[in-house]
């Protein structure tokens, strides 16, 4: 196998095992290899694969072939999706019969309660990774603030705002529109 391919089956097995609490967890982490160490996606297409992934159930499950095949075409798309699935599998069928037991250990307990402020931090770096490649002018983080707010105080689905957002982008990337708004730069 090629490196490339050990590596990106290696990657998304450990962030397969990093996801406590869901795939969204990991997404600063993700973000962090496959943007900036590896350089295998843009800052751009992370973005993007992020909006796509939350229209589809489970975010880092449609993730890891979209980063595999623009690394590897199609071979790198069934050895990230491997790599993600393999671990969590593994430990399900290894633990399934014990683990009615451990959840009430306090143990356990404690771990979730300490997981749950550095999950806090790690879509804390997403968000900023995706606020820097995303909200480039005044429209589009009115766009972000209209989402939010109707996400916080509305009962409207998820996708429904998303595609809002997605129309939204479309009329503001009209290339007269474009030059006319005020650009921002997120540090």
């Amino acid at each position: 196998m090629p490196a490339e391919l050990l590596d990106l089956f290696w990657q998304f097995m450990l962030f397969s095992l990093l996801a406590f609490g869901g795939g969204g967890t990991v997404l600063g982490l993700v973000d962090r290899v496959a943007v900036a160490d590896k350089g295998w996606i843009t800052p751009a297409e992370f973005s993007a694969a992020v909006g796509f992934t939350f229209i589809t159930p489970g975010p880092i499950l449609v993730l890891a072939p979209f980063v595999g095949y623009l690394v590897a075409g199609a071979a790198g798309a069934v050895v990230a999706t491997l790599g993600v699935f393999l671990a969590p599998w593994a430990l399900a069928m290894g633990s399934a019969h014990r683990l009615r037991s451990y959840l009430q250990h306090p143990r356990l307990r404690a771990f979730g309660k300490g997981a749950g402020p550095a999950i806090v931090g790690l879509f804390s770096l997403a968000v900023l990774t995706i606020a820097r490649s995303s909200l480039s002018n005044v429209a589009l983080v009115a766009v972000a603030l209209i989402a939010g707010t109707l996400m916080a105080r509305t009962k409207l689905h998820p996708i429904v705002i998303l595609a809002g957002g997605a129309l939204a982008g479309l009329v503001l990337g009209i290339p007269a529109l474009e030059g006319a708004l005020p650009e921002i730069r997120i540090p």
